[in-house]
């Protein structure tokens, strides 16, 4: 495969293409596909469980292609064999009747999907880099399929199987694959064979601490993505609606993005992340005090900024602190912070939310102000080291 020279003006929409499967499949997986498991048998412990290690499978195997990338100095190739394995990965859970089977398949799915993301943001903030494109209007399209695929759903199971969830999973991952091939192959000068590169990103002044501010905020959203949809489904509300809610809090956040270069520009990165911190404050506290629709569609709204925000602060500022030629391991060493704490919070979810219900989501506020106090630290060291305190 040869590094792509042509038409960089349709670079934006190649990425935004491959965005659009991942976020897909992403939007049926994340409110739905817990029911699937509950459907299989599984309680909120083992389901818990599950997400637990294959985000740990995802951790073990995400480093090692991220410093394959860094040393070819390419990315294409390899998202689209770790595409092409996740397509054919999933299909096997359409045999995986019972606990076991299901943690083998999702432990190699997970590990297979991995590393997509990292490797994608690199490769789309190195083309950013050569074809100047605000990064925020090409993510939004992942976050516009998200919602068809949450809300479409969410409608579809009004009337069909539950089974309905994987097949359709499997046809959004699949079309993912075939997205990997339109990707635009952009090189990045290829890192030395010696280099250290996570000792070098961890020596940056503030940048693991604003790291663990996002991991924190983002691992805050555990109770959400994992039992939301079954916490919802039993205080009354029907698929359709959970659907439309999920879809809403994905709205919020494409509003943010599609304004995403100036909001980043006159806020500050790690600014953006301290917002999303106390977004999710605030959020995770009124929905663990209330089921009414009313206040839930409120609370929904607070998504563009307690995943938004924080996503589009610790995206740019990897890329102003990192040099290019470690970005694949620099966006694969915020994905491991991000993995050991989603995969904590995951298992701690299940046990928190079998025995609390709701209550679970007073925990995750509290999570998400530990990243404001660890955001607060990232900005109090730069601002030392800038000085040269």
């Amino acid at each position: 495969m040869t590094p792509d020279t042509g038409a960089p003006r349709r670079a934006p929409l190649r990425l935004a293409l491959f965005y659009g499967g991942i976020f897909l499949a992403l939007g049926i997986m994340g409110p739905f596909w817990p029911l699937w498991l509950k459907e299989r048998g599984l309680d909120a412990e083992q389901i818990g469980l599950v997400f637990a290690l294959g985000t740990l499978a995802r951790l073990a195997v995400t480093p090692y292609f991220a410093r394959a990338a860094d040393r070819a100095g390419e990315r294409k190739r390899i998202l689209v064999l770790l595409s092409f394995l996740g397509a054919v990965t999933f299909l096997a859970f359409r045999w995986a009747e019972s606990f076991w089977p299901i943690i083998l398949v999702t432990v190699v799915f997970y590990a297979s999907r991995g590393p997509v993301l990292p490797l994608m943001e690199s490769l789309t903030m190195l083309t950013r880099e050569r074809t100047p494109f605000d990064y925020g209007r090409v993510r939004l399209w992942g976050s516009i399929t998200f919602i068809i695929g949450a809300w479409g759903m969410g409608l579809v199971l009004t009337d069909a199987p539950v089974d309905w969830i994987h097949w359709a999973i499997f046809a959004s991952v699949a079309v993912t694959f075939f997205c990997a091939l339109a990707l635009p192959d952009t090189r990045a000068p290829a890192a030395a064979k010696d280099r250290r590169p996570f000792r070098e990103i961890m020596r940056l002044p503030g940048l693991m601490a604003a790291m663990t501010a996002a991991t924190c905020i983002q691992a805050s959203h555990a109770v959400y993505y994992n039992f939301g949809s079954i916490h919802w489904l039993a205080a009354g509300h029907g698929a359709d609606v959970i659907g439309a809610l999920w879809a809403e809090g994905v709205i919020a956040e494409i509003l943010l993005f599609t304004f995403a270069a100036a909001t980043v520009r006159r806020i500050g990165a790690v600014r953006m992340i301290a917002i999303g911190a106390a977004a999710a404050t605030l959020r995770w506290a009124g929905t663990a005090g209330t089921t009414e629709l009313e206040w839930l569609v409120l609370l929904q709204a607070l998504h563009g900024l307690s995943y938004g925000a924080t996503h589009l602060g610790i995206i740019h500022l990897i890329t102003e602190r990192v040099d290019p030629s470690l970005s694949a391991s620099a966006q694969s060493l915020f994905a491991i912070t991000l993995g050991v704490g989603m995969s904590a919070a995951s298992y701690g979810a299940g046990l928190l939310f079998a025995s609390l219900g709701g209550g679970a989501f007073w925990t995750m506020s509290a999570l998400a102000l530990a990243g404001a106090g660890f955001a607060g630290f990232s900005i109090l060291v730069r601002s030392k080291a800038a000085s040269g305190g």
